[in-house]
């Protein structure tokens, strides 16, 4: 869990079933610890959902910079399938 570094009293109209179950999937003690939990857990994922678009982006930038790729489709089925008859 996160330190509170500035702790703000908010006045929040919530649906008590929701905190609870939150509560519940989150292992928290009490619905402040759940809200923050709730909250750091979002956080986390925006963090990773930016880190993994930053990634594809430069996965992207690099398969351009390559250019296309010349290969035999056909070739690698053939390889494929006689592997394939081999394994039976």
């Amino acid at each position: 869990m996160s330190i509170f570094r500035y702790k703000h009293l908010k006045h929040l109209r919530l649906d008590q079933g929701k905190i609870e179950r939150a509560k519940r999937i989150l292992k928290a003690k009490t619905e402040t610890e759940t809200m923050d939990k709730a909250l750091e857990k979002i956080i986390q994922e925006e963090k990773e959902r930016l880190r993994r678009r930053s990634l594809m982006k430069r996965i992207t930038q690099l398969r351009r910079s390559l250019g296309k790729l010349r290969e035999d489709s056909s070739e690698w089925v053939r390889l494929a399938r006689k592997e394939r008859s081999l394994s039976v």
